[in-house]
C-alpha cells in the first residue's frame, strides 16, 4: 500500500502559539490559527522564511490581490480552494505530487534524500561533527517537505542542466514581521499586476520571458521525485525525529534557463530581495573569507529596503553565504526593528560607521607602521570582537535611524570594553612604552557626529 502525506492535513509546519505552546501543523490550520500563531518555528531561519513565502503564495492563490479594505485576520472561508486541489499537495504516493515531476526518466540516478537539507553533507562531502551515508541515512516527509519549499529560494547552480532558482545566486531575503503569522502574511500582501500560477498547479520546467508573482515564488529548478518512506525506522536527519525515512530520490537537472543573447532578459522583481544604489542584490558575506566579513551586514540591509516597504515592525533578513556558485557555507538572519516615523534614513550616517568600524584595525598599528605586514596579530583580534560588537549595535538600529540623541555615541561606547581586552592582549607588557600602547589602543573606537540628525534638520531650516 502506498504512502501518503498530504501537506494540507499532516502536521509538518512547526509553530509557537501566542500562549507559548509549540506544535506542528498542516496548511490549513496554520492559515486558520494564523492570529493565534505568534511565528514559524523551525530551528534553521532558511526553513522559516521559505515556509512564510510559501504560505503567502497560498494565500495569493486563494484570494488573489487584497482588497481596498484593510483586514486583520484571514477567514477560513478563503481557503476553500485548498480542498478542491488537495491531491496537488501530497508529497508521496501514486499520482501527482507537490514540487515534483511526474517526468522523471528511468535512467535519472537516484541520489541521497539528503541533498534536500544543505547542511546534511552528501556523496564525499565532509561535514565536521556531522555524518550522513547515502542511502542509509535520510529524512522524515516533514523534514522532506520543507527541503523542497527550500529549492525556489536557496538552491545554487549544479552545473550542467541543474540551474538555480528564479533569484540566480540566492540573496538576502527581507520580509517584514508582525506580531502574528496573519500581520506577517498580511504586511507581504500587496497587489501586484501579474499574478499567474503557482508551480503545484502548473508544474513547469521553463520560465517566461516575463514572471508572474506565483510562478516566481514556487518556481522548482529541479526534477525531484522522492522514494517511500522504509524500513527500518531511524532518526531523521534534520530533526531528529524517529519515524520511517524518505532514503532516496531522483535529484536531476531540468536544462538550461539561460536567455539567448539576442532576447531580452527575463523580467522578475522579487517582493522580497534588497538591491544596494547599484540595483544589484544584496548576498550574504562569505564568512570563511574573512572573520569579520558578516560584521556589517546589518547596515547594507537597511540601507537597501525601499521607503515604502518600512513599517512600525521589524525587518527580518535571512541570507545563504555561498562560494563558487554550489559550496554552502552558513545561513544567517537579522532582526531589525524600523519605523515609519523614519522620514529619511540617514545613509552617511550609516556609511560612516561602517568604513569607521572598518579602519580600527590600521589605527591599532603603531605610528609609523602602516604596512599590514607588521603586526599582524591586529587585524584577527579586532575580527573577533567586530560580529559581538556589531551584533549588539544591530539590536538598537531602530534609536540610530530615527537619530535619537547620542544614539551612535550608545554604539561608539560598545567597543569601548572590548577595545581594552583588546589593548590586554596586543600589548601584554609593563613598561611604560606597552602601557601607553594599551591606553592608545584602548582609545581606538569609531568617530561618529553627536547630533547627525538634528544637525542636518537645523541645516534644512
Amino acid at each position: 500500500m502506498s504512502v501518503t502525506f498530504n501537506l494540507i492535513d499532516e502536521k509538518w509546519i512547526p509553530v509557537l502559539y501566542q500562549g507559548g505552546t509549540v506544535d506542528r501543523v498542516g496548511i490549513l490550520k496554520a492559515l486558520e490559527d494564523a492570529n493565534r500563531i505568534r511565528q514559524i518555528a523551525a530551528s534553521n531561519p532558511m526553513d522559516r522564511i521559505a515556509i512564510l513565502r510559501f504560505l503567502l503564495a497560498v494565500l495569493y492563490w486563494c484570494k488573489g490581490n487584497p482588497d481596498s479594505h484593510p483586514v486583520s485576520s484571514l477567514p477560513a472561508e478563503w481557503f476553500a480552494k485548498l480542498s478542491d486541489y488537495k491531491g496537488c499537495f501530497n508529497i508521496l504516493g501514486n499520482g501527482e505530487r507537490f514540487y515534483q515531476y511526474m517526468d522523471y526518466a528511468d535512467h535519472d540516478k537516484k541520489l541521497s534524500a539528503n541533498y534536500l537539507v544543505q547542511e546534511v553533507p552528501t556523496g564525499t562531502n565532509c561535514s565536521h561533527f556531522r555524518h550522513s551515508m547515502d542511502g542509509i541515512d535520510g529524512l522524515c516527509p516533514a523534514c522532506c517537505a520543507m527541503g523542497l519549499l527550500r529549492l525556489p529560494l536557496f538552491a545554487t547552480s549544479g552545473g550542467r542542466g541543474k540551474p538555480p532558482g528564479v533569484n540566480a545566486k540566492p540573496p538576502i531575503y527581507v520580509i517584514p514581521i508582525g506580531a502574528s503569522l496573519a500581520e506577517t502574511l498580511l504586511l507581504s500582501w500587496v497587489k501586484t499586476d501579474l499574478l499567474g500560477k503557482p508551480f503545484w498547479e502548473q508544474p513547469s520546467g521553463q520560465l517566461l520571458k516575463l514572471v508572474p508573482l506565483l510562478a516566481g515564488l514556487t518556481w522548482v529548478p529541479r526534477r525531484v521525485w522522492l522514494d517511500e518512506p522504509s524500513e527500518p525506522r531511524a532518526a531523521c536527519n534534520s530533526c531528529g525525529r524517529w519515524d520511517r525515512l524518505v532514503r532516496l530520490s531522483v535529484f536531476a537537472p531540468i536544462g538550461s534557463q539561460k536567455i539567448a543573447e539576442n532576447e531580452q532578459d527575463r523580467v522578475w522583481r522579487d517582493p522580497h530581495v534588497i538591491h544596494n544604489t547599484s540595483d544589484q542584490p544584496l548576498y550574504a558575506a562569505n564568512a570563511l573569507a574573512a572573520p569579520d566579513a558578516a560584521a556589517g551586514q546589518w547596515t547594507r540591509i537597511i540601507c537597501g529596503i525601499p521607503r515604502e516597504q518600512r513599517t512600525d515592525h521589524r525587518a527580518w533578513g535571512v541570507g545563504f553565504a555561498t562560494v563558487q556558485n554550489d559550496k554552502y557555507l552558513e545561513a544567517m538572519e537579522y532582526l531589525i526593528p524600523l519605523s515609519r516615523s523614519i522620514d529619511e534614513i540617514e545613509p552617511v550616517t550609516i556609511e560612516q560607521w561602517s568604513k569607521e568600524t572598518k579602519k580600527i584595525a590600521s589605527k591599532c598599528r603603531p605610528q609609523g607602521s602602516p604596512s599590514s605586514r607588521k603586526h599582524v596579530e591586529i587585524e584577527p583580534a579586532i575580527a573577533a570582537i567586530r560580529p559581538h560588537v556589531e551584533g549588539k549595535v544591530s539590536t538598537n538600529a531602530g534609536e540610530l535611524l530615527i537619530g535619537e540623541d547620542g544614539a551612535w555615541q550608545k554604539a561608539v561606547a560598545e567597543y569601548g570594553p572590548m577595545m581594552q581586552v583588546i589593548a590586554g592582549s596586543l600589548s601584554p607588557g609593563f613598561t611604560t612604552a606597552a602601557l601607553q600602547r594599551r591606553r592608545d589602543i584602548a582609545g581606538v573606537l569609531p568617530r561618529m557626529p553627536q547630533k547627525a540628525r538634528s544637525n542636518r534638520k537645523e541645516e534644512d531650516k
